[in-house]
């Protein structure tokens, strides 16, 4: 019997998803390591240890299965985008919700990339980064909660019972008595109520600190953009008289010193704006009431014009990383 043998090369998508995870573990390598240089509670700082030796790991393995396979470590963010001893921009109350936050981010990314992973060398890879990073965010809840600082979603004190849906009216919006929002749309809008609130202090504490005009008033822009989608988001909500979580501006302290690069507060917030686009689109997904997706789909352009504007302004600093690009055999053509 013949036997097939199979390229062991790993696949573009793979490529894909080690470049970019080294990219943001890169990054969140930079974050951790400033957020430990000041952080005070015990319970905090454990957690934050637990995350940066998770992104150290990370990139360790990363860079083994690039020079294994002849590709480049990218550059990502190093020392250079990092001031270790700058004095606290964030209190450790914001520095559990940050992390709690980017666990959720980390999950996404992961569990999209294993989707399109076939080496079973990356497989298990990315199985224990998965199991890792449901560990952490475990651990960031659990402070959360112990410590009073997160707000549970709220609670339906109605009395509820199995029905089936008989009018059109159900996905009324805009005319007409609308029903009231249903459990499943509570969750992606209470989701993304929590991650834009963490993206908006990040963009007050970053305006008071870049050092580039245009940064900062980048910064300002998306601040603003984010507040009126908080707004927007929070009224699908109240609306039907339930609670939102609550803000945390006054986490940011009064220091004006830049702890990181413009580099890497330009990209942190750029990613972070491109993956809201994706979290309301998941959200309008599973809305059934026609004006609650019009909101969604009305603040995915918003933000995909935000998003447009901020990688223009990484590409003319020279600040965003090529990732790796297919052969082109035209231009190849072109220069013999």
């Amino acid at each position: 019997m013949e036997t097939s043998h199979h390229s062991t090369k790993i696949s573009s998508s793979e490529l894909g998803n080690l470049w970019t995870q080294y990219i943001n573990d890169s990054l969140s390598n930079c974050v951790f390591r400033y957020f430990s240089n000041y952080v005070q509670d015990k319970d905090i700082s454990e957690v934050l240890q637990y995350a940066l030796q998770l992104t150290e790991r990370h990139l360790k393995k990363i860079k083994e299965f690039l020079t294994k396979e002849n590709y480049p470590t990218p550059i990502g963010f190093t020392d250079e985008d990092v001031t270790l001893e700058a004095p606290s921009l964030f209190t450790d109350t914001y520095i559990i919700i940050y992390l709690q936050i980017m666990a959720v981010h980390g999950l996404t990314r992961y569990s999209g990339a294993i989707g399109n992973v076939i080496s079973e060398e990356q497989r298990k890879y990315f199985i224990g980064v998965i199991s890792e990073t449901l560990e952490l965010y475990d651990r960031t809840t659990k402070v959360l909660l112990d410590k009073g600082i997160i707000s549970k979603p709220p609670t339906f004190n109605n009395h509820q019972k199995v029905e089936f849906v008989k009018k059109q009216n159900f996905l009324t919006g805009w005319l007409g008595k609308r029903r009231p929002i249903s459990a499943v749309e509570v969750s992606g809008t209470y989701l993304n109520i929590q991650k834009t609130m963490t993206k908006i202090v990040l963009e007050l504490g970053f305006s008071q600190v870049a050092k580039s005009k245009d940064v900062r008033k980048f910064m300002e822009r998306a601040r603003i953009l984010c507040n009126n989608h908080f707004k927007v988001l929070s009224s699908m909500l109240t609306e039907d008289n339930l609670h939102i979580p609550r803000t945390f501006e006054s986490e940011v302290t009064d220091s004006t010193i830049p702890p990181f690069s413009d580099k890497l507060m330009m990209y942190h917030i750029a990613t972070l704006i491109s993956s809201a686009m994706g979290y309301y689109g998941e959200a309008m997904a599973i809305s059934q009431r026609r004006d609650l997706a019009a909101n969604y789909a009305k603040m995915i352009t918003e933000m995909g014009v935000l998003a447009e504007d901020g990688m223009n302004l990484l590409i003319e600093n020279e600040w965003m990383e090529q990732p790796p690009l297919a052969t082109d055999h035209e231009d190849l053509a072109k220069n013999k």
